[in-house]
């Protein structure tokens, strides 16, 4: 019997998305009810794996942790974590402490739903989400612990703003840019009138979160992530959702805003105003480039490999705006059968001439592999049928760029080799900068 295994995963457990989810938040501290080295493990996959995000307040190795051993194994963990919860309490000064649950914790069936009620009995503002690691990846644990805290800490009975919104779906460093693609969205509906609330940024407060109530829309930036937080906010605070993928350059993003247009009210003549300004200002960089691009022949055909939200958006941005043929597109989340038809009837809805051939795969060797065995099916005399190539993914899929003599840029989780801090490729400045990174890293060598 032949064994399965994935080759350099692209996620991290389900208590890793939930513990780097909570990280973002503002003075929000993470309690880790796991075994020793849950913790840490989770903390180094996301700070390398992320562009070196870096530490905030209370986090990486300073985690609150109950590194519960064999003799809680056996007799139960929730004194344990009784114990770290009130020492954290004591120490750590914080506006929210959140128990998240490892695999053992899980396992053993600790009550960890009793132990935090007694604290937010006494006023305490503690929450608790059950993440043990195997119920799923980064996405599950985003929507695990975002849906405790839609249940616990937001505020329930307030008023809808006809104007506010929600941004879920873009997940902390699994999105390797989550913060600059929430401020430059941000910036762009605010502009059209909107309140936005985006929870994760660098300047986000969590009372932005405890009234989040008030929005009278959740916007889904993913056909499959963050679905668990809206359909929470859905059931338990009347507030509808709508997906609508993350938008990179100038076609995606005024799609994007038109299709937003049809859920929310927004004036037509700024909705106008705004997408000709910002249409414009991309135009006003790109068409100085365009000739550099004719001259040196920059056009390629494309391999991407990414999560279910960065394939489709790079693909469609490649397509739309760039010039590129997509060859192969590895979409490398796990997902049901439903999963993967909503993602590709998205893909279908690109030109059929322009449609790359799509695979759902995670194993870093046997996407690599598919390549192959895809190029075998049109033999070229002349060489490779795809060259020149050009491979937009992660840091995993440089041996493979390297393989097929192509341009690499790594622009989807894991990314290693760059250093990230408020870069963004979403809307047109983001677009604009994932012009600017290709064709740098093309001309890079001259």
């Amino acid at each position: 019997m032949s064994s399965n295994f994935i080759e350099k995963p692209r996620y991290q457990c389900a208590l890793g998305g939930a513990l780097v989810t909570i990280n973002a938040i503002n003075r929000a501290v993470a309690i880790v009810h796991s075994a020793p080295g849950c913790a840490s493990a989770a903390d180094g996959a996301a700070k390398s794996g992320s562009g070196y995000w870096g530490t905030s307040y209370c986090n990486g190795r300073a985690t609150p942790s109950t590194n519960i051993l064999e003799k809680e194994v056996i007799f139960g963990g929730e004194s344990r974590l009784a114990e770290q919860i009130d020492s954290t309490l004591e120490i750590i000064d914080a506006d929210l402490y959140a128990v998240i649950t490892g695999c053992m914790t899980d396992i053993i069936g600790d009550d960890v739903q009793s132990i935090t009620g007694r604290f937010r009995a006494e006023g305490k503002p503690v929450v608790v989400a059950e993440t043990g690691g195997f119920k799923g990846n980064s996405a599950s644990g985003y929507d695990l612990i975002l849906a405790a805290l839609i249940a616990q800490v937001v505020e329930k009975g307030l008023a809808k703003v006809a104007n506010q919104i929600n941004l879920l779906g873009v997940i902390p460093t699994q999105d390797v840019f989550w913060r600059g693609n929430l401020l430059e969205l941000k910036r762009i509906l605010e502009d059209l009138g909107l309140q936005v609330n985006t929870f994760f940024s660098p300047f986000d407060k969590l009372s932005s979160l405890k009234t989040s109530s008030q929005a009278a829309l959740n916007v889904v930036l993913s056909d499959v992530h963050g679905l668990g937080a809206a359909q929470a906010f859905e059931e338990i605070h009347g507030i509808p959702f709508v997906n609508i993928p993350l938008p990179i350059g100038p076609t995606a993003t005024q799609a994007f805003l038109a299709e937003l247009a049809r859920h929310i009210a927004i004036e037509p003549s700024v909705l106008a105003a705004v997408i000709q300004r910002e249409t414009e200002w991309y135009y006003a960089y790109v068409e100085h480039v365009a000739e550099l691009y004719n001259d040196l022949d920059l056009q390629r055909f494309a391999i991407v490999v990414g999560d279910a939200n960065y394939s489709y958006a790079l693909t469609r941005f490649i397509v739309d705006d760039f010039g590129w043929i997509p060859y192969l597109v590895a979409v490398t989340d796990i997902l049901d059968d439903t999963g993967k038809a909503k993602v590709a009837e998205r893909f279908n809805s690109l030109p059929a001439e322009l449609r790359p051939k799509l695979i759902f795969e995670t194993d870093t060797s046997r996407i690599a592999t598919s390549l192959q065995e895809e190029l075998a099916k049109e033999p070229d005399e002349y060489g490779s049928p795809i060259s020149p190539a050009f491979v937009l993914g992660s840091t995993w899929d440089r041996p493979l760029a390297h393989e097929f003599k192509a341009g690499f840029l790594s622009v989807t989780y894991p990314v290693s080799n760059r250093v990230v801090t408020d870069q963004a490729y979403a809307g047109y400045r983001g677009g604009l900068r994932l012009v600017t990174d290709i064709l740098s890293t093309l001309i890079s060598n001259r």
